[in-house]
Order: C-alpha cells, then structure tokens, then sequence
C-alpha cells in the first residue's frame, strides 16, 4: 500500500444526460468546471448507466454488482437492501483506514442506512420525516421550514419550468457544496473517500432566478421526433406532451440545462478547495451520474428506457498520476466499474463474497470485462428490458410481448429507425448481441425470465414512458391538509413565475384530464377535502368526457367542499 494513500471523490448528479458538457462536443451547453474536469483528466464518450433508474444504479455503484446480487432491479422506495453482508465502496475504504462520508442524494431505503460511510449528511428528494433529512433540518434552523416543495414543485409542474421556492444562499445545489467543502475541511489531513450527489438536473427543474434565461438565445439542439410504438402509448397525447408547442419545449429544455449550469458551478467550488488546500493531484476524483434523461426525445421523458438520452451518461475521471490530460475514450465504461477503479488506484482488495465483480478498473491496461459491448437493464415483469450494444449496433429486448429492437447507432443515432424486419437487418450481429444479452439476464437478472436459453413472452398493456405530470407530494409538512393544500397552491404560483412559461396561468400549464384523475386521487392524503382542481387545473382536456372527469375528481375531493368537483370546473 503506498505511504501516502490517494483521495477519492465521486461528483455524482441525478439524471444528467450524456450530451450535457460543453467539452464532450455540445456548443450549447455552459459548463466551465466540467469542461475544465476534462481538459485535466480522461472523458469517457460511451459511458453508460447499468440500470437506468436511481435506486438501482447507485447500489449497482454503491455494490459494484447488478440487480440479482443487492436486490434492487427498479425504484423500490420501500424494500431494503437484499443482502447487508455484501462488502460496498464505502465500506471498504473505512475498514481500510479512510475516512469516509456521503453528502447529498443516497436513495437508500431506510434513508438512514448508511452501508459503511461514517457519516451520511443527506438531502433526499421527498424525506418522510424532517428529521432524517439534514438540508431540510437546516432548512427548519433557517427560519424556512413554511416551505414545502423543497426541491420544487414535482405533481402537476413537474417537466414546468420553475422558480425554486428557495433563494440562491438556501438552494439544494449550493447546499451540497457548502456541506462537502466543510467536511473536506474538516477532515484535515487523513485520506478520505468522498461521494457529493446532487438531485439536479432531476425534476422538477426549479433553478434560482439568477440562474434563469441562461439559455435564452443559445442555439439548443432539438428534441429526436416522436416515434412511441408497442410496448409504449403510441401518439398523439397530451399526457406525455405530444402537444407541447416547439416554444414549451425549448423552454423546458432551457430549465434543464440550466439545472446542469447550477450544479457546474456549484461542483467548480469544491474542485477549486481542492486546489486551494493543495489536495487536488492527490485525489483521484470520478464525475457521473445515475442515468440520464430523454426530454422529449422520440415522444419520452424520463429514465428507464434503454434509449441514449435516458442510459448513456457522462463520464470524467482525473488523477494526474494515471490518467493523461486532456484524452478522450470511447471504449464502453459504467457505473459498476467505479468501486474497481477505486481500489485499484488506492491499492485496496475486494474479498468477502460469493460474487466477482461485475466491472472492472477503467484504468486496467487489460480489464476483465470487454470495452466493446456494453449491457444495461431495468424493470421486473412487464416493465422490463435488457439491452446489448457495440459500437456500431444496438439489439433491445422487451419482455412485455417479446418485442425486439435493433438500432444502427452510426447512421441512426436517434434510434429512429427498428431494423428487426427488415433486409437492412445484419443477422450475425445481431446473433452476436441477443447471445450476450441472454447470458447476462441469465446471470443477473430476475431469476426465471430466461429459460430453455430463450428470452420469456410476457403479456402486458401498454405502459406510459413517463407522463408529463406527477403525483408525488411533500408529505414531511407537518401542516395539516388544509393548510397543506393552501401552501401547495400558493407555491404552484410562485413556481410558474419562471422565465419561459409564455405568461401561462397556472391551470393552463398541464390539464390532460386522465393525468387529473390520477393526481385527485393521489391527493386525498395530502389536501384532504380541499378540491384541488379549480385551483391548478381549470376546465381538464384529453379526450376523456367531463361526465368521467367529474366521476373521478368528484370521489376524491367532492366531500366537503360544498361543491362537486364537476361544477367547480364550469367556474
């Protein structure tokens, strides 16, 4: 073990694409620290998520395993890990002397199982209890515990571009920096494993006003056209914003690089402690992200999708003793390669389990894993897919009714184009990729969908790739829900103050009325008998009769309001 041992910092962001830094070859983007993490270290081009959903691929990342191994395939918000005995990154480096802490997002379940880090200092999306979230604790000791939507108002704005309910000085971005500068601080002069994450550029895009209009006059690349088939809801539907105008669409794209803007400069501070303290060439220092986010790319939002917008992520790793200035790689790295990277570089062994890692060192002049195929997978059931890919060609399979898509990535890079059925389809290559796909759901994926060597056909409906809306809300509010209610509709206002909503009112911006049905009902827990409807949604559009739309809305929240949901639409 060398005398002096290296630092690692992971910088780890929350849905951020893989075309989001300006040094990666995307003009548009604004990304000084980022770009500037590249020109000292290596930029991996073809890095992808291994699952693309949060939960999953952190623990892919916090494990260094797939799915089959800690339990975890897709979003499980109430299921603990599957086996606490497996060795994770953090515990390693603090059974090996590091000191060691996470700050941010951890997406762990409890949210305060702290899987080896000596110190958590959380800030999760949608804390149940104030006390187990320190931002929103901080929050409370600044006075600004009236807040509600903390990271933004997700349910009915949640792909709306917003004002965020908090200032610069208090916002989530700043905070995470603010929090990691001061345990670097802190830590003086012991070796230390450190993991900052962020929520951003996750929804809801809700950015400070100085951080708005960042993007206002920059030529920004256009959405992929809408091509939804099986096992998707095909077209048109305003659920998913089929009938979102180019002006919303831009704008919405402009919150979300702006996100990205707000996270740069804010990770820019701790990399410029890092040189300040004379740390920076002795930690070795990772930048990713869990997956990435399609935004409006072929009709979509969102992750879990097999497709680049959704599972190809950035990738930059510096450490000026291993790693050349200024390259790039295009061989395929993910978030399991991480943990081996680590040990490698800091002389630290894997042992303890029945598992070989998943990954390998993405600085390993020979790696175990192959650099020329890349697998990712998500999903239980119906839901699920597994995708295989080189550098040329992509073979994706859907279990829900065995559909099967093959993509060639170097002419058709928006994945328009299925060539399964068609005589432009390269048969050996795309044996070649079925076959790697089968071995690898054979090895870790959910036990039972391979058998007999075949992929299994599994029968569902139509499943929404993500709607445009949501139905989560900030249950940590210890108002009660009437007051919960006033506040949520005070804040969606303020919200929709964000340059770039075109002078909307707040019941213009998102009224498909299948979306309201779902959120009145979602509601009850939150408002109680507050009708929400005439407040956020106004008259509901979509297809659906208003006869159905009042039947709905009407179970929800008609109780006590003295009115029934359908005449407070024709008010």
């Amino acid at each position: 073990m060398p005398t002096k041992r290296p630092n690692v910092l992971i910088l780890f962001t929350d849905q951020q694409r893989y075309d989001t830094i300006q040094a990666a070859g995307n003009p548009h983007m604004i990304t000084p620290n980022l770009d500037r993490l590249a020109a000292e270290g290596c930029l991996f081009t073809h890095a992808y998520t291994s699952n693309p959903v949060c939960m999953a691929a952190r623990h892919d990342l916090l494990t260094g395993l797939p799915g089959r191994a800690h339990g975890y395939f897709s979003n499980h918000r109430d299921q603990p890990i599957k086996d606490y005995s497996l060795p994770t990154i953090a515990r390693i480096f603090s059974e090996n002397g590091y000191r060691t802490a996470a700050v941010g997002k951890m997406h762990f379940q409890p949210p305060r199982m702290h899987h080896g880090y000596s110190e958590l200092i959380q800030m999760e999306e949608i804390p149940r209890r104030r006390q187990d979230d320190q931002y929103a604790t901080f929050l409370k000791e600044e006075g600004l515990e009236d807040i509600q939507n903390i990271h933004g108002v997700r349910a009915n704005l949640y792909h709306t571009p917003q004002t965020s309910q908090m200032d610069e000085e208090h916002h989530p971005n700043k905070w995470v920096a603010d929090r990691s500068i001061a345990w670097l601080e802190h830590n003086r002069d012991e070796p230390f494993f450190l993991f900052s994450s962020w929520i951003h550029p996750h929804p809801p895009w809700a950015t400070p006003v100085e951080f708005q209009g960042l993007y206002k006059d920059r030529d920004i690349p256009t959405p992929a056209p809408i091509t939804r088939k099986f096992p998707f809801v095909e077209p048109i539907s305003e659920a998913h914003g089929d009938d979102d105008t180019p002006e919303e669409i831009r704008s919405a794209r402009e919150a979300y690089y702006s996100c990205v803007t707000h996270v740069d400069h804010h990770l820019g501070r701790i990399l410029d402690y890092l040189q300040e303290s004379g740390k920076l060439d002795d930690t070795l220092i990772i930048f990713t992200s869990d997956h990435g986010e399609m935004l409006y790319d072929r009709g979509m939002h969102q992750k879990s999708l097999p497709y680049d917008g959704a599972s190809r992520v950035p990738f930059i790793v510096r450490y000026p003793d291993r790693v050349e200035k200024g390259v790039k790689s295009e061989a395929f790295v993910d978030l399991m390669d991480i943990l081996p990277t680590c040990l490698d570089v800091c002389g630290l062994q894997y042992k303890g389990t029945k598992y070989e890692l998943a990954g390998d060192s993405v600085l390993a002049g020979q790696p175990r894993r192959s650099r020329d195929y890349q697998i990712n997978s998500t999903g239980m059931g119906t839901s699920r897919y597994i995708m295989c890919r080189n550098h040329e060609y992509k073979y994706v399979y859907y279990y829900n009714g065995g559909v099967e898509e093959f993509y060639d990535m170097a002419n058709d890079p928006q994945e328009l184009v299925n060539l399964i059925g068609t005589d432009r389809l390269p048969r050996d290559v795309y044996d070649d990729l079925k076959t790697r796909a089968l071995a690898s759901e054979s090895q870790w994926g959910p036990e039972g969908l391979v058998r007999d060597g075949r992929f299994a056909v599994l029968e569902g409906g139509r499943r929404s790739p993500a709607m445009h809306g949501n139905t989560q809300f900030h249950l940590m509010d210890e108002r009660g829900p009437r007051e919960r209610a006033e506040r949520f509709v005070a804040e969606c206002e303020y919200a929709i103050s964000a340059e770039g909503n075109h002078g909307k009112k707040l019941t213009e911006v998102f009224n498909d009325s299948a979306y309201i049905r779902k959120f009145v009902k979602e509601w009850e827990r939150f408002g109680g008998d507050f009708d929400p409807v005439p407040h956020l949604f106004g008259k509901p559009s979509g297809g659906a009769s208003d006869k159905a739309f009042d039947s709905a809305s009407g179970r929800a929240t008609g109780r006590a309001t003295g009115r029934a949901s359908g005449k407070a639409l024709e008010e």
